[in-house]
């Protein structure tokens, strides 16, 4: 107890307590974060100073308390999905994309890092994509071209180094 200051929660990430101070202080409580530096600046201290501590007035204990639980409850209901049902319209990317995407980006690595043999592995990423046949987005038929193209740069440069004529 520092001052009259009691501790009501705990939390992890420093981004979840300043949320709770927030929604404390509106509220009219008075409260201070305690360890909010030093989980920040040096995080393997976090345990050993006991997180970052939201701490009130002794005299609003129960006040705070019953903000902090009727947030969570009402997060609780929003992570359900029972209260709004518009974030489903996200669609994931298919297998097809993600390996499109993770080929370009390996094509791309090893341009940058011509002696390290990772052009097989785009390469592979790439014959997988042909022998599966699944259907990939139009911005992504444009990188498999890049990516193809860019192995085959990396590879001509890799031979010129290795097998000078």
């Amino acid at each position: 107890m520092v001052n009259g200051f009691v501790t009501v929660a705990t939390f992890t990430s420093s981004l979840e307590a300043n949320l709770a101070k927030q929604r404390l202080e509106a509220e009219g409580v008075k409260c201070l974060l305690l360890n909010e530096s030093t989980v920040n600046v040096a995080w393997h201290l976090s345990v050993a100073v006991g997180w970052i501590q939201l701490q009130v007035p002794q005299a609003n204990i129960d006040f705070a308390k019953s903000i902090l639980v009727s947030e969570l409850d009402y997060q609780s209901v929003s992570d359900l999905g029972m209260e709004d049902e518009d974030e489903d319209d996200i669609e994931m990317p298919s297998w097809a994309d993600q390996t499109a995407d993770r080929a370009f980006i390996v094509s791309v690595i090893s341009l940058i890092f011509v002696f390290l043999p990772i052009q097989i592995y785009s390469l592979w990423l790439l014959f997988c994509l042909l022998v599966y046949r699944q259907r990939i987005s139009s911005n992504r038929r444009i990188k498999v071209i890049v990516a193809l193209l860019l192995d085959l740069l990396s590879l001509f440069i890799l031979v010129k180094i290795y097998f000078p004529s």
